[in-house]
């Protein structure tokens, strides 16, 4: 309920003075469930329990996420022109920039080895979260490359044809409805999450071409079909004018979910 912004989260409470603690009341409880200390609890808001960092919702959320780029994969699969020259990865849940460098595909942009010694000098100009601090002291280097290694987009699609490479993301905004007021905010964020795969890519193999993509989906799944149109051009697997019933299919089916 507290998702769907029908009762107040402690952060309001606390602005008018009907509670003192703003500490969140799910990561208490899924601490305590584990035995965990209930110590620096963040502040309880609407935007802390829709997302992954809520320790009592963070399951449910990512169930969420997953399910919604499900449906946005199968649209621009459906949308992809027979000819299409793109391969799209799809990494799991147990995939991320370590596993992928293990393929021979990945291999053949850049070197292991290669990728990591640029991971390092790209990561270190990326500022560390306090929870980070005691694994960088312990070790800079490793922890510099074990951050990047840990790194997990959505999705990658390659055109080995054209030496292209786009990272996709998804991000669930805030917003509830079809709305492209939040697509910039939301934008700048998934564009932030994977600048150092960007950076790191483009110093390791400069005669390739990197970018990203972003999908933003609102709270009821829906998504703003003229941005998502604009997406798909950008990945070349159809356009407006010669794709709009596949895409537009899948857009309608997105509004309804």
């Amino acid at each position: 309920m507290a998702i769907a912004r029908t009762i107040p989260v402690a952060k309001w409470l606390a602005t008018i003075e009907r509670r003192l603690d703003v500490g969140c009341k799910s990561c208490n409880r899924a601490r305590e469930q584990c035995g965990a200390s209930s110590q620096n609890l963040l502040e309880e808001t609407y935007g802390h329990i829709d997302s992954a960092f809520c320790d009592g919702m963070a399951t449910t959320v990512t169930a969420a996420h997953h399910f919604i780029w499900r449906h946005l994969y199968a649209s621009m699969q459906a949308a992809q022109a027979p000819a299409s020259k793109l391969r799209f990865v799809r990494p799991d849940e147990e995939s991320n920039m370590n596993t992928l460098w293990q393929e021979e595909e990945f291999k053949q942009i850049c070197s292991r080895e290669l990728l990591t010694k640029k991971a390092v000098e790209i990561e270190k100009q990326v500022s560390k979260k306090e929870h980070e601090r005691e694994r960088h002291d312990f070790d800079p280097k490793i922890f510099y490359e074990n951050r990047f290694r840990n790194r997990r987009p959505d999705d990658i699609v390659i055109n080995k044809n054209h030496q292209t490479l786009h990272i996709l993301e998804l991000k669930r905004s805030s917003n509830r409805n079809e709305d492209s007021s939040l697509l910039g905010v939301e934008e700048d964020e998934a564009n932030e999450q994977h600048k150092s795969i960007i950076e790191v890519l483009k110093a390791a193999a400069p005669e390739w071409t990197f970018d990203q993509i972003n999908f933003v989906a609102g709270r009821r799944s829906a998504v703003v079909e003229e941005d998502f149109y604009d997406k798909l051009e950008r990945l070349r697997s159809t356009s407006r004018e010669n794709g709009q019933d596949s895409g537009g299919a899948c857009a309608t089916h997105m509004r309804s979910a």
